[in-house]
């Protein structure tokens, strides 16, 4: 049976954050396979091609130019180990006197499950682009709601601005408390 190594170990075997991995194996979810939790699992072909794109992205190219070759057929054995199973489809599996015809229908059904996997990924994906073009929205919103409360916090006018800065002089040299001060000046501003 193949060596399966876990995306922290792969991460560490390429010298990159686990979260890269990720985001590599998610980009290309037709090579790499994920285990019955939904963790990315790799195996030492996986990890090659994990390697390619490393050497891509360093030579300058975007995910979106990276082609990876086909990736080879796995024979029926090892994708019926990668994927999940019911009860039933183990017992199959274990039995020694499993028909041929058994074997093909548990490759199928496991392709399936393979496929179904990768398909809820990618609506994942979009769906999780789509929420972060919402809090963008959302930011610039909040930036432009920022930007008029300064904008309304502003004096009105030049003459405003002298106002208050005459009423503050004001204040200060007749010795009123701040509280009077605050008063006085509103005053000044508002005539």
């Amino acid at each position: 049976m193949m060596e399966l190594v876990k995306s922290k170990d792969a991460a560490e075997s390429l010298n990159v954050s686990q979260t890269t991995v990720k985001r590599w194996a998610s980009h290309f979810p037709h090579y790499f396979q994920k285990d019955r939790f939904g963790h990315y699992i790799f195996t030492q072909k996986d990890l090659a091609m994990l390697g390619l794109i490393k050497a891509a992205l360093e030579n300058g190219e975007t995910m979106d130019q990276i082609v990876l070759p086909e990736p080879e057929p796995e024979p029926k054995q090892a994708l019926a180990a990668q994927q999940p199973m019911n009860q039933a489809m183990l017992e199959v599996a274990a039995s020694s006197a499993a028909a041929p015809e058994e074997t093909d229908l548990l490759a199928r059904i496991c392709y399936v499950e393979r496929r179904l996997d990768q398909k809820a990924d990618e609506v994942v994906a979009a769906q999780v682009l789509q929420h972060r073009e919402e809090i963008d929205e959302l930011r610039r919103m909040v930036d432009q709601l920022v930007e008029s409360i300064e904008t309304a916090r502003r004096p009105a006018s030049p003459l405003a601005e002298i106002s208050a800065a005459a009423a503050e002089t004001a204040a200060a040299t007749t010795g009123l408390p701040s509280r009077k001060r605050g008063l006085f000046r509103s005053l000044f501003v508002w005539f």
